[in-house]
């Protein structure tokens, strides 16, 4: 079974469209997503904690001063 991250977001309303950053989350590698999550991220392998965390300080920076704050959650 493949390893995903699922990201939940929540849009504030100072800041960024969600247009916008939709792109930024797909230009690290994010899938869209319909339903309880808004976007997924495939891995080729089991990641280590550090790989996870790493993708979050990826999508920290992706998302600085759009008024944006998400949930990370990794499992297979």
């Amino acid at each position: 079974m493949a390893w995903k991250t699922y990201l939940v977001m929540y849009f504030g309303t100072e800041g960024g469209k969600a247009t916008e950053i939709s792109k930024k989350l797909e230009s690290l590698g994010f899938r869209g997503a319909f339903g309880p999550v808004d976007f997924t991220y495939e891995w080729a392998n089991k990641p280590s904690k550090e790989q996870v965390l790493n993708l979050a300080d990826k999508v920290m920076v992706a998302l600085k001063d759009t008024g944006s704050v998400f949930n990370l959650d990794t499992h297979d």
